[in-house]
């Protein structure tokens, strides 16, 4: 069988069953179904299993320091603090809640656990302004659009780690290409999201009235230390790290340099590793919640259990891929297509298909890899392509659409749309970027 028909087969073949089974076992079948099709030996369970071990050791403790650090800005008053802090920079309660959501989906490494997380913060700012159910409606998707954008471009998120690790593109210089792009992006979602016609009652639903959690400043008892301190912490060290790499500080004495590492290096490699640095802010959380340490950790690991298996399902899916010749099958016929399109297209048609940005930033990693682009250019096509047609397939699209209680038709012209118009914008930057790359 042609390897772009089995490879279609299988995308359909998940995207029909991870309503039922859900994300891992649906993946894991399709590798399977994937490599039958394919006629692959026994070398395919290798695949699978080295998918598996290459996604888990990539970002186990980036998800596990991220779900730590999601559970203690949850259960303390930590968010409540922040974004009234924002809301003292910025009066306007949209724009605080599409920094908000940028902001958190940050350290917590996803940007549907930033919008859960940041719900009812966002609703009670809306009660304590005054605002009506429209507005209220309208913050949540400018919360939820904005979440997703430092989560497709910003390094360290799974979907560029996973496109710095497949693409071997270096994280300084993903970082200083995609921060400019992402600031653009939101500078975008705060122009159009205000004019996007939404429909609602003029009164906030019962019981928000009266706030929620951080609605009032003066409420707030927790120090502004406490609160931003545990993210922070992780965000200037992965910075340093990014910033150390590209002017090449410390690597003369280390292994490139051909002599002894010191000490020096060891410890801006150890400390600025973005897994590190997200349970170093975790760690700090923790001291500060002794008496329900055992508690937050707990909770935490069964969710970021459930999200690297998820994670994990991908990675095994993409290397079985990635070890047939279906990336020379797509060159061969996309040839016809200008160079910098195919993978933008490649990335928009797997975002459709299943939903999911890392498994798109994983499938298409492992698809394009020895594309004739630079692995930077190359990961800013692909995560362009992440921001496109994010539809029924999208689980983000239905927590949306159930916490706003917006209609299909709404949630796709609030969520789907802005973020479709927000991936050609990025398409078109990163096409800019390209011209200038050296």
């Amino acid at each position: 069988m042609p390897l772009l028909l089995a490879f279609l087969l299988s995308i359909i073949l998940a995207s029909i069953i991870i309503p039922r089974l859900g994300p891992f076992l649906s993946l894991i079948i399709s590798s399977l179904f994937f490599g039958l099709l394919s006629s692959m030996g026994p070398e395919l369970l290798g695949y699978i299993y080295s998918g598996l071990a290459r996604m888990f050791s990539s970002l186990a403790l980036v998800i596990f320091g991220g779900a730590v650090l999601a559970e203690y800005l949850r259960r303390t008053e930590s968010l409540a603090r922040i974004v009234s802090d924002l809301g003292r920079l910025a009066k306007r309660s949209l724009l605080v809640s599409g920094a908000a959501g940028f902001l958190i989906s940050l350290p917590v490494m996803c940007s549907i656990t930033a919008f859960m997380i940041l719900e009812p913060v966002v609703r009670a700012l809306a009660a304590k302004d005054g605002a009506s159910r429209l507005a209220e409606k309208r913050a949540l998707f400018m919360t939820a659009v904005c979440s997703v954008i430092s989560f497709n471009l910003i390094y360290p998120s799974p979907v560029m780690i996973t496109l710095s690790t497949g693409l071997q593109a270096p994280p300084y210089s993903l970082l200083i290409r995609a921060i400019p792009i992402s600031l653009a992006l939101f500078a975008f979602a705060c122009i159009i999201m205000p004019h996007i016609p939404l429909h609602g009652g003029e009164s906030l639903p019962s019981g928000l009235a009266d706030g929620g959690e951080g609605a009032a400043p003066s409420g707030i008892k927790i120090s502004r230390l406490r609160a931003w301190a545990p993210l922070l912490v992780p965000l200037l060290l992965m910075l340093a790290g990014a910033l150390i790499e590209g002017g090449g500080s410390g690597k003369l004495s280390g292994p490139e340099g051909g002599g002894a590492i010191s000490p020096l290096w060891a410890l801006e490699a150890i400390f600025t590793d973005p897994g590190l640095a997200l349970l170093l802010g975790a760690l700090l959380g923790l001291a500060w919640q002794r008496d329900k340490m055992s508690e937050l950790i707990h909770v935490a690991s069964r969710r970021s259990g459930v999200i690297l298996l998820d994670l994990c399902g991908a990675g095994a899916f993409g290397y079985v891929v990635s070890r047939s010749d279906l990336s020379g099958e797509i060159f061969r016929q996309g040839h016809i297509l200008p160079v910098l399109l195919l993978p933008f297209l490649v990335s928009a048609v797997l975002q459709l298909a299943q939903g999911s940005r890392v498994v798109t930033a994983a499938l298409a990693a492992q698809i394009l890899a020895g594309y004739p682009l630079p692995a930077e250019i190359l990961a800013l096509l692909i995560a362009s392509g992440a921001f496109m047609l994010s539809y029924v397939s999208d689980p983000f699209f239905w927590l949306i659409k159930n916490a706003t209680g917006s209609s299909l038709k709404e949630t796709a012209k609030a969520y789907t749309l802005p973020l479709s118009l927000m991936g050609l914008f990025a398409f078109a930057l990163a096409a800019m970027i390209s011209v200038f790359y050296n």
